[in-house]
């Protein structure tokens, strides 16, 4: 007698997918962190001063986020290479952790109790956000990939909007998410892309725009 073939294929798993700043954090980590480097390495203010002229032409679209945010990676090189470990960690648990969401954190706690794939998603850089991450306790961590040295810049695309969604579909498990069955956080228009691919999106303090879009599909609206 013939027996039916044992799938081997594992089932697929509901994710819960964070943005960042905004969402699990009040407020802006790379805004945090430049004032936490100038405050310790008063030599990046010359840095700081070139941030200051660019934003301007970053308003009239003269220059992309992407440029925006290798200009402000020139503050951060100011940290000697052998301390980086270390400054990212500290500027982690005494600037960003404190920041943190207490909603933020009572969620995260139910996914992990639920059993869900916890995924951290966010246009900030790796280089505190691996840190940001680790205490969480999010094992998965898709965000834009930074270097300093030989001169600063990103690595790849700036990990906003279309790109969130680009990346978590490229991530080696992404083929296992459930996604009818998974939640996607975000407090911006530019999670909407990572938001409407989930089941379940909720818009958390949502600024106007994402306010207007949540309304318009229904989406859940969350005060955190």
């Amino acid at each position: 007698m013939s027996r039916e073939p044992v799938s081997t294929l594992p089932s697929r798993q509901p994710a819960a997918l964070f943005d960042f700043d905004g969402t699990l954090l009040r407020g802006d980590s790379m805004l945090f962190c430049l004032q936490f480097v100038l405050r310790r390495h008063p030599a990046s203010a010359g840095a700081g001063l070139k941030l200051l002229a660019a934003a301007p032409l970053f308003a009239a679209g003269l220059v992309d986020r992407r440029g925006l945010k290798e200009i402000a990676l020139g503050m951060l090189r100011h940290v000697p290479e052998p301390e980086r470990g270390e400054f990212f960690a500290q500027f982690t648990r005494t600037s960003l952790v404190p920041r943190l969401r207490a909603a933020a954190l009572t969620r995260l706690r139910w996914h992990r109790e639920q059993g869900h794939r916890l995924f951290l998603v966010s246009a900030s850089v790796d280089l505190y956000l691996a840190h940001v991450a680790r205490a969480l306790e999010i094992p998965e961590l898709v965000c834009s990939r930074a270097v300093l040295d030989p001169s600063p810049r990103l690595l790849g695309a700036n990990c906003r909007g279309e790109e969130k969604v680009r990346r978590v579909l490229s991530h080696p498990d992404a083929a296992a998410i459930d996604w009818e069955a998974s939640w996607a956080y975000g407090d911006s228009a530019a999670d909407v892309p990572l938001m409407a691919r989930c089941g379940h999106p909720i818009a958390v303090t949502p600024n106007g725009a994402l306010r207007r879009i949540a309304a318009e599909r229904g989406w859940t609206v969350e005060r955190w």
